[in-house]
């Protein structure tokens, strides 16, 4: 089922998503989680990187024995 068609059946199912007065307080809130995320990732990423070679930080992040 392609994405379009899942978001139409989600919708019909939960009434078109407008009979939830806190629905657009939780997708604000998971909005600003997953841009919290991210922007920890990429700031992991830089720290990692900076002064560093690419080859340095694949050897950090490899898997030693049992880990």
């Amino acid at each position: 089922m392609r994405f379009l068609e899942r978001f139409d059946v989600q919708q019909q199912n939960h009434g078109g998503g407008d009979d939830d007065p806190g629905a657009d307080d939780r997708l604000q809130q998971a909005r600003t989680e997953g841009d919290r995320l991210l922007a920890a990732g990429d700031e992991a990423i830089q720290r990692a990187l900076a002064g560093s070679n690419s080859e340095a930080f694949l050897r950090a992040g490899r898997q030693q024995g049992g880990q």
